[in-house]
């Protein structure tokens, strides 16, 4: 009887605190690894010396009025290869000891935050991170345009806690390359 009422507390126990050590697991390892994208692609545009001129070529015409924007390819994959491989080596070398979660912060009294033994949680890696450039452009004023070259970068993780796995999808944007280009002022606006 006395291991029956045992295992009934343990299991009440272990179900109330589930959901809490996933959810802070979860949090926390997308926390990390949007620091680790950041510092990835701030550390490769500093090691290769990127510049919106080295990414993108405006081509203007006789009186100086921009007509084609073109993409260095060759320079974006580079750049996307060295920030992948980044990512990929410091997601997969995240330790299980720096993600354990607090057990007094289980608890849900703000006294026991971060106190306690921690609860182990291990982070494996489901996908190999994807990247995805992209480029927006928008209005600034009358005849002139933003435009920002972007890189879209997402990282799948599986995180395995104690009883269970949960998977969680880290997603960043990063400005690489942005410029306003300026057209010429009309001689009449009509505006909305």
């Amino acid at each position: 009887m006395g291991v029956a009422l045992a295992l009934a507390v343990i299991c009440l126990i272990d179900g109330a605190l589930r959901p809490a050590v996933t959810a802070l697991a979860s949090l926390r390892v997308q926390n990390q690894v949007t620091a680790i994208l950041n510092e990835a692609v701030a550390q490769s545009m500093a090691r290769q010396g990127v510049d919106y001129a080295d990414l993108v070529t405006l081509e203007r015409d006789d009186a100086g009025r921009v007509t084609l924007l073109t993409v260095d390819s060759v320079k974006l994959n580079t750049l996307r290869t060295d920030i992948l491989s980044q990512v990929l080596e410091q997601v997969e070398g995240l330790d299980a000891k720096t993600l354990g979660v607090p057990l007094g912060s289980l608890t849900g009294l703000a006294v026991a935050a971060g106190w306690g033994p921690s609860v182990p949680v291990r982070v494996v890696t489901a996908a190999v991170p994807q990247a995805e450039f992209s480029n927006r452009f928008t209005a600034q004023g009358i005849n002139q345009t933003l435009h920002q070259l972007l890189l879209d970068v997402s990282v799948e993780l599986t995180l395995l806690v104690p009883g269970g796995q949960e998977t969680a999808q880290v997603s960043a944007q990063v400005c690489l390359a942005e410029t306003l280009l300026v057209g010429e002022v009309p001689q009449t606006y009509l505006g909305q």
